[in-house]
Order: C-alpha cells, then sequence, then structure tokens
C-alpha cells in the first residue's frame, strides 16, 4: 500500500508529532482578551475584501486557501455530517495556523532567508521515491488534493525548518552545568533496562533464506550474508522481551546464544530468527546520555523561544480577522461592531474567542526531527549522536499558500470525504 501524500506534514518514523511541552497556550489567554476587546469596541473600519478571511500586516489569507487546508487535513470520515460547532473548531485551528505561518514566513522575509525551487523539488523527489512509477499522482487525485497545494504545504513546512534552524535555534545556549545539573536530577531515565539481541533474517525465497540463516549462524556479519544472498535481507533487533511481539517472542523462546529458529513463512515472506545473546542492564554515564539530555533540553528551550517570539509577534502585528469564523463572539459585539463590515482589527493574532478550537498553535512547527522521545531510553539503540537540531513539534498545515487560484480543492458530488491511506 502507498503512503498518503500528505506524508511530508507528518513524522514519517510513525512518532507522535505533539509537543512535549505546551508553554505556547500560554498566549491564548492574551489572544482571547485582545480580540474580545477588539470585538467589542472596534467600529468604523473597512471591510476586508470579498474572498478574504483575515489579513496579517496587509498580507491576506483567503478563503479558498482556509476552505483548501483544512481539506486537505480532514483526513477520516464518520459517515456523519460535522456540526456547525466542529466546522467552526476545524476552520479555525486551521486559520490560526495559517495565521502564524504567515508571521513566520514574514521572520523569515525580514532576513532574507529563502525556500529555493531547488529545496521544493529535492524534498518533493524523497516524497515520490516512496511511490511505484505514477502511483504518486493517482495517489493525490484519489484524495481530492490539488498537486500546487501540495507544493505549497511542501514548500512551507521548509519554511517551518527553517524558521526553527536560521531564527530560533542560534540564539539558545545549553551550557554543560545544565546537562549536569539535568543528568543528575533525573540519572534513573537514563537506565538501559535487561534487552535480547537478535537477528532476523527474512526473504521471498525459502531457500535463499536457509542459506543466509547458516551463514548467520557460522558467525558471517549481517552484510555478508546480504552480499552472498542478495533477496534476503539480515536485520539486527535489539528489544525489551516484554516489548517482543507475540510471534518474535515464541521464535526466539527456547534459543539459546548463536542459534536460529527454523525458517518458516512470516511477516517478510519466509524468515528466521538467531539469538545473538542477552544484554544486561546499564546505567548510561553522562558520557553517552549527553546527546539525550541534550535533546530534551533543547526541546524545552525551543518550546521557550517559540512561545516568547509568538507573543511578541501576536502585541505588535497588525491582524485583521473575519467575525464570520467567531458567531459567538459576534453576537455579543453585533451592536457595537455593525460598523466594522463584520470584520475584527486589531494587533493581537490568531482568533480565539468562539472557545471552540480556534487557538493558537501548542508549539514549535515540526521538522527538526520525526517526533518527541517519550522516554530517552526509547530511540537509543536507532539514534546517533544529538546534532542539537531537535525540537519536538505539530505542524500539519503551513504557510498559507500562494494566491493563485489553483489550490482550490473540488469536494466529491457525493459529499464523501476522501479516507487517508496508511504507509
Amino acid at each position: 500500500m502507498v503512503p498518503c501524500p500528505l506524508m511530508p506534514f507528518r513524522a514519517r518514523s510513525g512518532h507522535s508529532v505533539q509537543p512535549r511541552h505546551r508553554r505556547a497556550r500560554g498566549v491564548l489567554s492574551l489572544l482571547c482578551a485582545a480580540l474580545l476587546s477588539l470585538l467589542l469596541s472596534g467600529c468604523g473600519q473597512d471591510p476586508l475584501p470579498e474572498g478574504v478571511v483575515a489579513t496579517v500586516n496587509d498580507r491576506p489569507i483567503m478563503l479558498r486557501t482556509l476552505e483548501a487546508v483544512h481539506d486537505m487535513s480532514s483526513m477520516s470520515w464518520s459517515g456523519h455530517a460535522p456540526s456547525v460547532e466542529q466546522l467552526q473548531a476545524q476552520y479555525g485551528n486551521v486559520l490560526s495556523d495559517l495565521i502564524v505561518q504567515e508571521l513566520v514566513a514574514q521572520a523569515l522575509a525580514r532576513e532574507n532567508i529563502v525556500v529555493t525551487d531547488a529545496e521544493v523539488a529535492e524534498a518533493e523527489a524523497e516524497v515520490r521515491a516512496d511511490y511505484p512509477a505514477g502511483e504518486f499522482e493517482k495517489s493525490l487525485v484519489e484524495e481530492y488534493i490539488d498537486l500546487e497545494l501540495w507544493r505549497s504545504r511542501l514548500r512551507a513546512r521548509i519554511a517551518m525548518q527553517k524558521f526553527m534552524r536560521q531564527i530560533l535555534r542560534p540564539a539558545i545556549s545549553i551550557p554543560l552545568e545544565e546537562v549536569e545539573g539535568y543528568y543528575a536530577a533525573h540519572r534513573q531515565d537514563y537506565r538501559l533496562p535487561r534487552r535480547v539481541q537478535f537477528l532476523v533474517v527474512a526473504g521471498p525465497d525459502k531457500a535463499a533464506v536457509d542459506k543466509a540463516r547458516a551463514m548467520a549462524v557460522n558467525g558471517a556479519r549481517p552484510a555478508d550474508v546480504e552480499a552472498a544472498q542478495p533477496t534476503v535481507t539480515v536485520r539486527e533487533v535489539k528489544m525489551r522481551r516484554d516489548r517482543l511481539p507475540a510471534l518474535w517472542s515464541k521464535e526466539l523462546a527456547g534459543l539459546a546464544p548463536r542459534q536460529a529458529s527454523a525458517v518458516k513463512q512470516g511477516e517478510w515472506g519466509y524468515q528466521s530468527f538467531l539469538l545473538v545473546g542477552e544484554i544486561p542492564e546499564k546505567q548510561l554515564e553522562l558520557s553517552h546520555a549527553y546527546p539525550l539530555v541534550e535533546r530534551v533540553l533543547l526541546e524545552r528551550k525551543m518550546d521557550e523561544a517559540y512561545a516568547r517570539w509568538i507573543d511578541a509577534e501576536l502585541r505588535t502585528a497588525r491582524i485583521r480577522v473575519s467575525t464570520h469564523l467567531l458567531p459567538e463572539a459576534r453576537g455579543a459585539a453585533r451592536d457595537s461592531a455593525s460598523a466594522d463590515g463584520g470584520n475584527a482589527t486589531g494587533a493581537a493574532g490568531a482568533p480565539g474567542m468562539s472557545g471552540q478550537g480556534m487557538q493558537p498553535p501548542d508549539g514549535p512547527p515540526d521538522g527538526l526531527q520525526d517526533g518527541p522521545v517519550d522516554s530517552p531510553m526509547d530511540s537509543l539503540d536507532e539514534a546517533g549522536p544529538g546534532d542539537g537540531a531537535a525540537a519536538g513539534a505539530r505542524m500539519d498545515a503551513p504557510t498559507a499558500a500562494p494566491e493563485d487560484g489553483k489550490d482550490a480543492r473540488t469536494a466529491p458530488a457525493n459529499g464523501r470525504q476522501p479516507t487517508a491511506k496508511t504507509k
């Protein structure tokens, strides 16, 4: 099954992309108070142009963009039409993201940081490589996703990554003393549990797998086995026994070190399991735990830096939002805001007054890593040295798409929402 074409906007490893630290939620109270004040007291402003749902420092966010990105992020269909309140929450979340992403785009422009066509093409080629020939475009059609809109989302994701790396990250430092202090206070989190180490030998041909199994039992390295049997893969795995899939646990039970199970048909054609041995429990010393500690601290500081940045931007930006997306606030402000032409104006940012999901983003955008690690030990076997570029976050719908009319997505005539494929 081919991956969903929205894959570039989600963690491709399958990890969650939700932020571990949600300090940016503190901005919501500021937004609510500021927007309510504007709705209740603002009047005499010119209405927003037709088709414009918001402006950010006079840069428009078009209704067609909001609708297209909303449709693009609607990945499931329950069989029941969503309520007005649910639609309000969904559109509010998307608009909040678009507003903040426009602020990010403008911040990059001020620093003369651009996303080049070559960078977008390279990222697109990486995504297309996951698809058989012709399947990428077919998947877009099946999901009712316009290719130009998809590319604008991909470009915006890259812009978010550059914003994090080139604007926020350089201002963050993590002194050695801070790492040492955190490690001392959380030493128990950096203790490796007892694990089992084994090889999974798999391939489509039973005879080839049997030959590869014999080579592995005799001590051949996985790379040498794969070179001798090109159709076979040999994967080394280290896992806690209580986390092993039931089938794997059954096949490994009773094996002595350097013993292999019989070749059987399984998940990847034919497969065999070879037990390497048991890895005892071990405490990671600071020298080995340093990249993991640094990653945790960097995630926190990136969240804090993002919250401070968005707070400052929202205090000074000129943002206008259509009150058609804020029905509760509009009802409360109908008399005083009637001369406003149906729009709210102000120097505060993402809408928040409806109380139904129209909130600012929870944390810095995704793109610097696949997702936060619930425990420092969870990814140790796969993790390499930290590069100081991780910041847990989400970004399902990046910067506003070009307002060239190419991003509109036509809904199916039967009203059915497309369902997402999974990789």
